[in-house]
């Protein structure tokens, strides 16, 4: 079995990576079996980069290029959401990686660039690693990552606020919105689509500069019993579709989405 704290992971570390393994968990059935998922309450975090010397934990976790990029941030908010994101694309790679290894691989041996459309990008995967596409997100309290073995994958975490109302004409149609349970709460609604939209983005349109008007939602399946939807969408003027997995956590949406071709 992979242990759930990886490598020299400093005792201060440890309570995130419990965290972690018991979000990922819980959500498992949101991804398919070729991925792995994980989500980081940041508000666990953010007391270790406030410390003294908040760099004095890093090198067991990042690469000597991630830790360069670290240390040119100069605001918390932006330090905090950087590193929340990349230690759960660490624990999804950790996961993804090490299944069947006796001894797996350190933390900093994994090192998320983002490459030229600022997607992360593993580089220089270890030795006996599969690649691996990454997706990351956060939104206020949370970080989310995706990897998938096989194929491109997107993920987004979304707050459902009223900031979205204000927007909503940008990316939700009435006939999409149509598509869902109108007893569903109205930001309920509009974080899903949102979500939904921004993860087949990742996936599919990295190098796209904005997803409005280009993915429409076509189909919603609600599973009561898991509490997911599952949302098909097709990228216009493209012969391109997505399936995304949507659950709710508190007053977030997590969306995951993983690409395929149709003739």
């Amino acid at each position: 079995m992979t242990s759930i704290c990886p490598g020299p992971v400093p005792k201060t570390c440890q309570p995130l990576f419990l965290h972690m393994e018991n979000l990922a968990a819980r959500w498992r059935r949101l991804v398919p079996a070729h991925c792995r998922l994980a989500l980081l309450d940041l508000d666990l975090l953010s007391p270790l980069i406030g410390q003294a010397d908040p760099l004095g934990f890093l090198p067991p976790l990042l690469s000597p290029a991630e830790l360069t990029l670290f240390r040119q941030f100069r605001y918390p908010k932006r330090q905090l959401e950087w590193l929340g994101g990349r230690l759960t694309a660490k624990h999804c790679l950790h996961r993804l990686c090490n299944e069947h290894l006796s001894e797996p691989f350190a933390l900093s041996a994994y090192s998320l660039l983002p490459d030229a459309h600022g997607r992360p990008r593993l580089e220089h995967p270890p030795a006996g690693c599969p690649t691996a596409s990454v997706s990351i997100s956060h939104s206020r309290r949370y970080a989310a990552a995706l990897a998938c073995r096989a194929g491109t994958c997107g993920i987004d975490v979304q707050q459902a606020t009223a900031k979205l109302a204000s927007v909503q004409d940008r990316f939700a149609s009435e006939e999409e919105l149509g598509l869902l349970d109108p007893l569903i709460a109205p930001l309920t609604r509009l974080g899903l689509l949102w979500a939904a939209k921004e993860a087949v983005k990742k996936c599919l349109l990295a190098d796209h500069p904005s997803f409005f008007g280009t993915i429409r939602l076509d189909e919603v399946f609600f599973a009561p019993a898991e509490g997911i939807w599952t949302v098909r969408c097709r990228l216009a003027h493209a012969a391109l579709s997505a399936t995304v997995r949507v659950a709710e956590l508190d007053e977030y949406l997590i969306a995951c989405a993983t690409g395929d071709a149709d003739a």
